[in-house]
């Protein structure tokens, strides 16, 4: 879910790596024709590197394990040499939690060997915890005093800064500034609902996938943004007396209907073979019946939103 280009085994070509839903970070080898297959990055010991939630391939189900001592589902990765020692290193990020991990490289720059564990990055003496959540960390000297900085996506939206108050080898972080702000909208909310002009939004609105880039070229570092946005249509149909009636008739109807499916599921579990339950013509029928309703509904009221990805340029002044 954040991908970089880096050279992660010093054979003098960039590597992809990226993060993934899964919990366990991937990398593409690079090589003169072009790029390998994915694969998971791997501890010293061959165990996949994760923060704690995954998928688990062999059983088909998500899992937990506590082998690298850390909380959290880890969904995007940047490499960093954190401890200066010539080799990359690997910040990891929790999509739901906003915890920031790093996994030291205690091998060489073309032979890693990461550590079983994860330690937590400290900010203002704290661990880190970015608000409402992490959608992408970035590394990248904010302030030009030769030391590395963190810059953090949020998944409900914003940036922060954690500045680099440390020395090369041992890095030292100050407490969150925000370089963005979220919007304001409903706490829960994945996808904020965001201001809109000539029916595209102007700002926003979650899922915060960042790159620091020099994009205006005036010597100070830019933001990229890619992140989701929703807004209002313009233009929302105004149902009239009649449909509103119509919807409410159609509401309740559909209300009674899952009633009676809820009541055939209980029926099924309590029977020998509840799959031939479920599939008898009884559960066809109410299932006809709510598609044709559902349908009529969605008909009579669009949704009055629509959504998006795009990518925002933020110019620092």
């Amino acid at each position: 879910m954040s991908s970089q280009l880096v050279d992660m085994n010093a054979d003098g070509h960039n590597d992809i790596l990226v993060g993934s839903f899964s919990g366990v970070p991937q990398l593409i080898l690079g090589n003169q024709d072009g790029y390998g297959q994915p694969g998971p990055i791997l501890d010293a010991e061959g165990e996949t590197v994760l923060i704690k939630a995954f998928w688990n391939d062999e059983e088909n189900k998500w899992d937990e394990t506590d082998r690298a001592g850390s909380e959290g589902h880890c969904t995007s990765v940047a490499a960093v040499d954190w401890d200066a020692d010539g080799d990359l290193d690997l910040l990891l990020g929790d999509y739901y939690g906003g915890r920031l991990f790093v996994r030291l490289n205690e091998g060489t720059a073309s032979e890693a060997r990461f550590a079983k564990a994860n330690q937590a990055v400290l900010a203002g003496g704290e661990a880190v915890v970015v608000p409402n959540g992490l959608a992408a960390p970035r590394v990248a000297d904010w302030d030009g005093d030769g030391l590395f900085d963190i810059l953090c996506g949020g998944s409900k939206g914003g940036v922060w800064l954690y500045r680099n108050q440390g020395e090369p080898g041992s890095p030292k972080f100050a407490a969150a500034v925000s370089l963005i702000q979220p919007v304001k909208g409903e706490p829960d909310a994945f996808i904020k609902q965001v201001p809109s002009a000539n029916g595209r939004p102007t700002l926003p609105g979650s899922s915060f996938h960042i790159d620091p880039v020099d994009y205006d070229g005036d010597g100070d570092l830019d933001l990229i943004v890619g992140a989701r946005s929703q807004w209002l249509k313009e233009n929302v149909k105004v149902l009239t007396q009649e449909e509103e009636e119509r919807v409410a008739s159609l509401k309740e109807k559909q209300a009674s209907l899952m009633e009676e499916y809820q009541a055939l599921i209980a029926q099924a579990q309590s029977k020998e073979n509840p799959k031939e339950q479920l599939q008898s013509a009884e559960a066809k029928e109410l299932m006809n019946q709510l598609s044709t309703v559902m349908g009529e509904l969605r008909k009579l009221t669009p949704n009055p939103h629509s959504s998006g990805d795009f990518v925002w340029v933020f110019r620092r002044k």
